[in-house]
């Protein structure tokens, strides 16, 4: 089985870290459907603030899994 840690960035509310994938400064909190999903934890990190309107963020692990 083919799998992959990415990350997340999650809002105190439940609502998580999306970006428009062609306008870097269009991003925001929303379901987990579209969550932007960083490559490395400490690309998340960096992004932690980012429109969290003084919420208290955590990044969170997502496993990615090829599904045959």
């Amino acid at each position: 089985m083919k799998e992959r840690i990415m990350y997340v960035i999650q809002r105190a509310d439940g609502k998580f870290y999306w970006k428009h994938q062609s306008i870097s400064s269009y991003y925001g909190y929303d379901s987990f459907d579209k969550a932007h999903l960083f490559f490395t934890e400490k690309g998340a990190k960096s992004r932690i603030g980012y429109g969290s309107d003084e919420q208290e963020c955590k990044v969170k692990q997502v496993k990615i899994v090829l599904v045959d």
